[in-house]
């Protein structure tokens, strides 16, 4: 048996928020699918070095979550992994500035929320 890494249904998740953390896991543990946690920082290299299906980022994580997205987009490794991202639903130029660096979809926090299954869910 492959490790998490190897997983098809391997999800890369830079989501500091513990709510929607927790969140994100108990939907993935319902439909076995595999996330692996990182900074956004790190999403880069890690999807370089491991291709997820997706990769789901909060908007509003430390650091600079902008420059993880056109980072990327920008390694013919990685610009094909289509990126969820959310936000406050108050900040609707972070939403632009998302969508500007290449997030394929761009998400208020309770959108996010309430279509989470149908995303990870197999064949999404």
């Amino acid at each position: 048996m492959g490790s998490e890494s190897d997983s098809p249904r391997r999800v890369l998740v830079a989501v500091p928020d513990l709510f929607f953390l927790a969140r994100i896991r108990a939907v993935s543990d319902r439909l076995a699918a595999a996330i692996e946690t990182c900074a956004p920082a790190e999403l880069p290299a890690r999807a370089a070095a491991a291709p997820p299906r997706f990769v789901i980022l909060d908007l509003h994580a430390p650091g600079d979550p902008l420059a993880a997205v056109r980072a990327l987009k920008a390694d013919a490794r990685t610009a094909r992994i289509p990126i969820v991202a959310f936000y406050s639903h108050v900040e609707t130029e972070l939403r632009r500035r998302a969508l500007d660096a290449g997030a394929d979809r761009v998400l208020p926090r309770s959108a996010f929320t309430a279509q989470l299954a149908r995303l990870i869910a197999p064949g999404a």
